[in-house]
């Protein structure tokens, strides 16, 4: 046989020979090579027509070798699976059929070119020379034409989509991944044996070739690509022209697999996805450390997470959204060994057997039962988490299903808590252990920044997370450190040339942050703010979080760019007005961006995380840690001395409160209790607030001190080394007059006097001489001198960032601030000085929260130079405040981080206006929602939704097809939906006659006849029954069977088809317990207890019976009052009134005659209780006969409900039961009532129209309609159509364009005054005083005064009158706004004078005598006002007004000056 280099020659030749041959050509088909029969060729210079052909014959022969003739129709493609052409590139030439491989290497019944198989060639011959073999023959052999041999076949295809194959699905854990293939189908288990026996003669199972395969399992397809390892060409395709890389990998997704015919492995193959990547920490960390190659966001190798992992928690239900590069989770610290992974694998494994040798053994379900299953399945998933507690205590009787015709199925409760154990969060707490070998200098031997103190344990955490680019949610005390993770992901952004964006709640302590960063940093950190941008082009930027969500929304170039966003004080996220913004930006942030959120602790931050994780699709790591550096010491003020009340973690001290409150009593009530030590109540806790009390003990605690009061707390805390000192007071005008009472003290020295003074000149050298002279800028001065400050809003911010400067330089001894202070400044002192513990938060009064006064009280302790942070609470009246309004303020929990997302029209058209998010989408994915879709995918509601539409569908084809077995019962479709109808009209009718309690006047009186339909449950359909117990009053309307209800126990007979199933009746219940199933005059009966909407008619026949044969006391009592005692402790406790009525010889026989009654009490004998049975039941089948025949006649229910109600309602209860009684004559004439075997076609039509309802349910939830705040939407958007801000179509028009531009205030009011021309008349100044309106918030009198222009007057009402009539639009449409109320809080005109005057040029201190607001208020909204009129200016850009747009650039020139718009001492 010729080799490869003589057919190469030979082809050489033979071309050479061709080209001076003009005549000869060869066109190449697509399934082989055609010759030409021209004589041109024949008649050539070579010789010949034999010499021709044996030519052609040997190019041919080449050409195979080669691959380039295409297959004939005798050979077979062993490449099963369709290869989309996006995969791979075409090949020039067609793909080679043969092989060339060793002679003692081909496989039993493989074809050798040239004829032969290898079992044919002679064993004793095993020479090594080479063969040709055909390549189709090596996978497939005609002795087995079904491809059952698949288990040793080579490996070959793509192995990436093979890994998808082998790990995903049930296919997958059936049959885990084998180096040289998958098992059939058919088979179930491995043979090992055959395995081992067969493995030393494959060469696919050699150790090499399993090894290889473990490794590219373990390091992934792309790395496993890289080494070589992995397969990248289909079958007879050309691994020189095979798949490229990026075929490889960009395109996997659309690799169809082969159908193996199994729909059930189809549908859940996504659902035992299990991560194969296990990954050291070294690894992690080295591999986070090295140098980005490409793109700058590219994640390493060893941090690839799989992402389908959590598919069953996707936020849309059970499909992932995730790309085909998913990164693998790295939440484990990488210390889990191979023997872990190995063992985990066989366990799934022997479990996937046992499961599959279980569902064999199991019998085959009917379909009935099969659809009851799926029912009970969703009714239980439907429940509310309450009912369905109540119904996991419910004991299960045995007794009451196997009486019941139709018992109830059982739940897979226990597969779904298993499942909910399995199931893995979003939110990881997993820490990576340091350990003497690995400690964190070893796992990260070249930070990108380093520190000159030794790091927290939760700060070395938080940054070996960073380096592995992952999701931090740090959650500690005040002044623990957090600030050093947000400072690692900086420098980590300047190493990778990326940006890291850190938002902050207010703008002051964006201003603060920018000073310590730039000066760890240098220049490369920027600032952006509403008014000014400072070095924009940094790697660290530091902004407000709106400035954020501006950006998103506008789709800003530098987002590209972010890395990392450090979301500070996330806390923040409760607050009512702005805590929406936060779930904005968190949602909208591109999926590359990573995100650390810095927090105070909070009770639910496992919670908050799991959103975040399951929002974004990447895990987020919680780290979390109480340790406080300085712990801190809790102190009552009174008497003019400290008491302990608690210090550090450990409790309540209530010998520290008495000795408080025994020194606040006055000195006549001191000696009055010396005297008299029995009566003695210092000890005792103070009465709650909510109590009753007399005179002013209530508000004595309340009390405020004065001016000696706290000169003496001053001196203490001076005396003993407390300052500096922060004291909290919640009232600006508070901070100030304590602060003047404390003129007379100078609490610096000579040299911090003079330090303060020249720091004070160069403040105030920055303003202009006339402001120099402000009163509020000379008391601030004057006061700082003496190492006094204030902090509050009301100060010019000039003033408020000189006070703090000097505090952080421990000049100012004792500062009087308000909240804002804790919240957004970090600057701790010695000691926490609180003046009262109530604030008022907008609404009311109230005391401090824990988490509130845990975030000011934080504030006390220096790190590094305070081993004790000291906390004192003032008491300056007659008792301290109540002992355990203290205890839960310093030991309860801290706040929840609650949702406060709801929709605004900026909101709305801007989602509608950008592509990548939908409003529906927003909702959907906010905090709000976040506990409804979480349960919705851990409840598997889409799975059920799909498994009931599936089923719904094959129902409705059997009904179908089953129309010739309902002969006579053609019309029971109709016939089941006015039963429903007449059902709930007796429902509805008897609650309100059942709702004054007692038997309904007389309706349900124990005897009498009803009919009753429960197909579900029991099986019949308008059977007769006598009650035997009416309903027990309860407040729960509850269904029978749950727990203390509205039940109504009777006697039923049972259909004429019924059967009995069980042979040992041993363990039935007896006559006298409920469900007790008997036969009397051949025909079965059963004592049911039922509830009201299970009853069909009520008839005017009594039966006379013993109610106590049937029912027994005990048994009722137990049965049907058990739910009882959950609601009701005493419930089954007997009064004292029975108690005296009980027989204590109740159980003794008196002495009379022998067949006496009375003597045996009156108990009926067995033969007497046989034949009041046989009565009943006589009964029972004579009214059945009623029925068919004519009808029972119904008892009028209006008779029953004379004397309970009166009025309007007595009239609609006529009206209603006339309809009932229609709908009841309506039922009777249907043919399928009086059918025979009524109860096999109603169940059947019953079970298909309950699974259609629960389908309906499902869907109902799954959609947009189940969003808590999707009406609001609806609602919200029509109004915006109407308006014209939107078209029919959800397209933003241009009212809609200029709305977006407006963020600062209401967005509608402004387009409105835009596009109705209110402001084109006006001037400039006019225009910016009128505006103010839509900035200002605090109340003050807003009467216009008379030095106003007219034409400003005229607009401000005019801005009125389009806010009542906004408001009004809104009411009109459903919202829930009173349009009065909507014009006071959107319109506040008490600085419109003040702006205009400002305007107009006239000094800051003239303005501030026209109005009593403070100057802090009326700078900070002059502020924000420029921030609107450049709002205002662009929506003059998109309308086209060059006329408003030059007047706004006049308008925020004209109040850009002086003290408003003073540098930041911050920044420059």
């Amino acid at each position: 046989m010729e080799t490869k280099e003589q057919k190469l020659q030979t082809l050489s030749s033979l071309l050479k020979k061709s080209k001076s041959s003009a005549s000869s050509t060869v066109r190449s088909a697509a399934n082989g090579v055609t010759l030409p029969d021209d004589a041109g060729y024949i008649n050539s210079n070579d010789g010949s027509a034999k010499d021709v052909d044996s030519a052609m014959d040997a190019v041919k022969t080449a050409l195979a070798g080669f691959g380039v003739l295409a297959p004939t129709s005798t050979q077979q493609q062993v490449w099963n699976r369709s290869i989309p052409s996006n995969l791979y590139q075409a090949p020039k030439c067609a793909p080679s059929l043969t092989t060339i491989m060793p002679l003692s290497r081909v496989p039993p019944g493989a074809k050798i070119v040239g004829g032969g198989r290898q079992s044919d060639i002679d064993e004793s011959n095993n020479d090594d020379r080479l063969v040709e073999v055909w390549k189709h023959s090596l996978t497939s052999n005609e002795e087995n034409d079904n491809n059952q041999d698949l288990q040793h076949r080579p490996l070959q295809g793509n192995l990436s989509s093979k890994l998808s194959e082998y790990t995903r699905g049930k296919l997958g854990v059936r049959r885990p991944f084998k180096p040289g293939g998958m098992d059939d189908d058919d088979d179930n288990e491995y043979q090992e044996e055959d395995d081992n026996a067969n493995s030393s003669g494959n060469e696919f199972l050699t150790e090499e070739a399993t090894a290889n395969a473990r490794r590219a399992l373990t390091l992934g397809s792309k790395k496993a690509w890289e080494e070589g390892i992995l397969i990248t060409s289909p079958p007879n395709m050309s691994f020189r022209v095979g798949l490229s890389y990026n075929d490889v990998f960009n395109d996997g997704d659309d690799l169809e697999m082969a159908d193996n015919g199994d729909d059930e492995e189809e549908d859940e193959e996504d659902e035992l996805a299990t991560n194969v990547a296990a990954l050291s920490v070294e690894d992690d960390i080295k591999g986070g450390s090295t140098s980005v190659h490409g793109n700058a966001f590219a994640v390493p190798s060893s941090t690839i997470w799989d992402k389908s992992y959590f598919d069953d928690d996707s936020l849309f239900g059970g499909e992932s959204t995730s790309g085909s590069d998913s990164e693998s989770d790295s939440d484990d610290s990488g210390d889990e060994s191979n023997e872990e992974e190995k063992e985990a694998n066989d366990e799934r494994t022997v479990n996937a057997r046992d499961e599959s040798s279980s569902q064999a053994e199991q019998p085959s379900i009917s379909p009935e039962d099969e659809v009851d299953s799926l029912l009970s399945e969703m009714n239980y998933t439907l429940q509310s988490p309450i009912d369905r507690a109540m119904a996991e205590k419910k004991p299960s009787s045995t007794k009451q299903s196997s009486a019941s015709i139709h018992p109830p199925l059982s739940t897979n409760s226990t597969d779904e808590q298993k499942n909910a154990k399995n199931r893995k969060s979003w939110a990881v707490t997993d820490y990576i252990p340091l350990t003497d070998d690995a400690d964190f200098h070893t796992l990260l031997p070249n930070p990108a920044l380093t520190f000159p103190f030794e790091l927290d344990d939760f700060q070395k955490q938080a940054i070996l997370r960073l380096e592995k680019r992952q999701c931090v949610f740090l959650a500690a005390h005040t002044s623990a450190g957090k600030t050093v993770c947000a400072e690692y992901a900086v420098a980590l952004a300047k190493k990778h040339c990326t940006r890291a964006i850190y938002t902050s709640p207010i703008k002051a302590l964006s201003n603060q942050k920018y000073r310590d960063f730039r000066s760890k940093f240098g220049e490369d950190v920027g600032l952006i703010t509403g008014d000014m941008q400072i070095g924009a082009d940094g790697s660290c930027l530091i902004m407000t979080t709106e400035i954020l969500r501006s950006m998103l929304y506008r789709g800003a170039d530098l987002i590209r760019d972010i890395e990392w966003v450090i979301f500070d004080e996330v806390h923040y996220i409760n607050d009512s007005e702005r805590g929406v913004v936060w779930e904005e930006v968190i949602i909208m942030l591109p999926e590359y961006v990573n995100m650390i959120f810095l927090s105070a602790t909070t009770p639910n931050t496992i919670e908050f995380s799991e959103w975040i994780g399951r929002t974004k699709r990447k895990p987020v790591h919680v780290i979390r840690t109480n340790y406080r550096p300085v712990p801190l010491s809790h102190h009552l003020w009174a008497g003019h001395k400290m008491h302990t009340i608690m210090e550090g973690r450990k409790g309540f001290d209530s010998k520290g409160y008495a000795a408080a409150a025994k020194a606040l009593l006055p000195a006549s009530k001191t000696d009055a209790k010396n005297k008299n030590k029995g009566n003695s109540t210092a000890g005792k806790p103070s009465p709650l607030p909510g109590k009753p009390a007399t005179g002013s003990k209530l508000t004595s605690w309340q009390q405020q001190g004065g001016k000696q009061d706290w000169i003496s707390l001053t001196r203490f805390l001076e005396k003993e080394g407390l300052m500096p000192t922060v004291t909290f007071s919640f009232s600006k005008k508070k901070c100030e007059e304590i602060a003047n009472q404390l003129r007379s003290l100078d609490l610096n020295t000579a040299a911090e006097r003079n330090l303060v003074q020249s720091f004070t000149i160069q403040t105030v050298a920055r303003l202009s001489p006339k402001d120099q002279i402000l009163p509020q800028v000379m008391n601030t001065v004057d006061m700082v001198k003496r190492g006094i400050g204030v902090h509050h809003g009301g100060l010019l911010p000039i003033l408020k960032e000189m006070v703090e400067i000097l505090f952080s330089r421990n000049l100012i001894k004792i500062l009087f601030a308000t909240e804002t202070f804790a919240m957004g400044v970090n600057m701790p002192a010695r000691s926490v000085v609180f003046n009262a513990i109530r604030k008022h938060d907008g609404v009311q009064f109230r005391e401090l929260q824990p988490g509130e006064y845990v975030q000011m009280a934080g504030r006390a302790g220096r790190r590094g130079l305070d081993s004790v942070g000291t906390v004192v609470l003032c008491c300056f009246g007659d008792q301290p405040p109540p002992q355990t309004m203290l205890k839960n303020m310093l030991t309860g929990s801290s706040t929840k981080l609650q949702s406060q997302f709801r929709l605004t029209y900026t909101m709305i058209l801007n989602l509608l206006r950008v592509e990548d998010m939908s409003v529906e989408g927003m909702i959907k994915r906010s905090f709000s929602e976040f506990a409804t879709q979480r349960a919705l995918t851990q409840n598997d509601y889409p799975k059920l939704l799909t498994r009931g539409t599936k089923t719904l569908l094959k129902l409705d084809e059997e009904f179908k097809k089953d129309i010739d077995s309902r002969i006579g019962a053609e019309d029971i479709e109709e016939y089941y939906a006015a039963s429903s109808n007449v059902l709930s009209s007796a429902k509805e009718l008897l609650s309100y006659i059942l709702s004054s309690g007692g038997t309904g006047g007389g309706a349900l009186v124990a005897g009498r006849l009803v009919l009753v339909t429960s197909a579900r449950r029991h099986g019949y359909v308008r059977t007769p029954a006598v009650v035997l117990k009416p309903p027990v009053a309860s407040s729960n309307n509850s269904t029978a069977g749950s727990e203390g209800n509205d039940g109504v126990v009777c006697i039923v007979l049972l259909p004429q088809s019924y059967t009995s199933t069980n042979e040992d009746r041993s363990d039935e219940p007896a006559l006298g317990d409920l469900n007790h199933v008997g036969l009397h005059n051949h025909r079965f009966f059963a004592i049911h207890e039922l509830s009201s909407d299970e009853i069909l008619l009520v008839s005017n026949k009594k039966c006379k019976l013993d109610s106590k044969v049937f029912l027994k006391e005990k048994s009722s009592t137990k049965s049907i009052g058990r739910g009882s005692s959950l609601s009701n402790p005493f419930a089954g406790a007997k009064s004292m009134q029975r108690r005296d009525m009980d027989d204590p010889f109740a159980g003794m026989m008196a002495r009379g005659k022998k067949g006496d009654d009375s003597a045996r009490g009156g108990k009926p004998s067995v033969s007497q209780d046989s034949q009041v049975v046989d009565e009943v039941v006589t009964f029972l089948i004579n009214a059945e006969e009623t029925e068919l025949n004519g009808g029972i006649d119904v008892l009028d229910l209006r008779d029953c409900a004379k004397n309970m109600h009166t009025g309007n309602s007595a009239v609609e209860f006529g009206g209603a039961f006339v309809r009932y009684e229609q709908n009841l004559a309506m039922l009777r004439h249907y043919r399928s009532h009086h059918h025979p075997n009524l109860e096999t076609h109603y169940k059947a039509v019953d079970r298909r129209e309950i699974l259609r309802s629960r389908v309906g349910t499902l869907r109902r939830l799954l959609s947009n309609e189940s969003l808590q705040l999707f009406p609001d939407f609806l609602q919200r958007k029509a109004l915006l159509q109407s308006l014209g801000y939107v078209d029919e179509n959800d397209t933003v028009c241009l009212k809609g364009r200029v709305a977006c531009e407006v963020n600062t205030c209401e967005g509608l009011i402004v387009t409105e005054m835009v596009f109705g021309g209110l402001l084109s008349e006006l001037e400039p100044t006019e225009i910016v005083a009128a505006l103010s309106a839509l900035i200002f918030q605090e109340k003050t009198d807003e009467e216009f005064d008379s030095e106003l222009p007219e034409r400003l007057v005229t607009i401000c009402n005019g801005m009125k009158a389009i806010a009542i009539d906004l408001g009004s639009r809104q009411k009109d449409i459903g919202l829930p706004v009173d349009p009065l109320e909507y014009c006071a809080t959107s319109l506040k005109f008490g600085l419109v004078h003040v702006v205009y005057e400002w305007a107009c040029g006239v000094p800051f201190s003239s303005i501030c005598e026209l109005t009593d607001v403070q100057e802090g208020s009326i700078v900070r909204c002059i502020t924000r006002l420029d921030e609107l009129c450049r709002e205002v200016r662009n929506c003059a850009r998109v309308v086209g007004n060059p006329t408003l747009y030059r007047k706004m650039e006049m308008a925020s020139e004209a109040i850009k000056r002086d003290i408003v718009f003073a540098s930041s001492l911050y920044v420059s």
